[in-house]
């Protein structure tokens, strides 16, 4: 089954981009594999383990996770979609910070302005009629009453006033372990310099082609109007 999501990704001729596809060792627009940083205190094979399940999402944050499309909605029709969306937003900028999120590690912004907000809340809500609902939801532990109330109105638990903006570092790890304080000493050494002023002018579409393969970037959609489709 095809699936889709609508992500934040850095500008692809930006230094943001480049550093975060090292991070994880994964260029979701090329589909290479990447030499990933040295980290001090962490083997480079313990790092690529600590970044799997993250770099097969691709460098991204979500802002409409991954769905599938109804059986009358087609690629076109989405990204068409998406264009004519994304061309209601204007421009804004983030200033983001190596942070925590649960137990894994991400960049998150040091405050959330409210047209951050505002521009995931509405791709959920736009999107879900072409979204394919016919599936039945899989269990989630560990969610309270509002998030599952979302879980199963929308497809995904944080939503709205659930949602937290973040670029994931790593997948799950004892936050309190030597090896999340290594890896949160070289996030910071690796991302030094490119989290000030972090640009949000226009969304991302990333595919998932079959189960478990990677996602790859699919198409950008400018907050101006334009319009580009990449292999995906």
């Amino acid at each position: 089954m095809t699936r889709y999501a609508v992500y934040y990704a850095p500008r692809l001729d930006s230094e943001l981009w480049r550093a975060g596809c090292e991070w994880l060792g994964a260029d979701a627009l090329s589909g290479a594999g990447l030499p990933q940083p040295e980290v001090e205190g962490i083997e480079a094979g313990e790092f690529a383990g600590l970044t799997r399940e993250a770099a097969r999402y691709g460098w991204h944050a979500t802002l409409k996770a991954p769905f599938a499309l109804s059986a009358d909605v087609d690629e076109a029709a989405l990204i068409r979609r998406a264009a004519e969306l994304a061309k209601t937003f204007q421009p804004f900028a983030l200033r983001l910070q190596v942070d925590w999120l649960g137990d894994f590690l991400a960049l998150r912004p040091s405050k959330t302005p409210p047209e951050l907000d505002e521009l995931a809340a509405a791709w959920v809500a736009v999107l879900a009629p072409l979204a394919d609902r016919s599936v039945p939801l899989k269990a989630r532990a560990g969610l309270n009453d509002r998030q599952q109330a979302l879980y199963r109105r929308w497809g995904y638990p944080y939503v709205f006033e659930q949602f937290r903006f973040h670029l994931t570092l790593s997948d799950n790890l004892d936050r309190e372990s030597e090896i999340a304080a290594a890896l949160g000493r070289g996030a910071r050494r690796h991302f030094a310099g490119l989290l000030d002023a972090v640009e949000v002018a226009g969304i991302a579409l990333f595919v998932e082609r079959g189960q478990g393969e990677p996602f790859r970037y699919l198409a950008y959609c400018g907050f101006d109007g334009e319009v580009r489709r990449y292999g995906g």
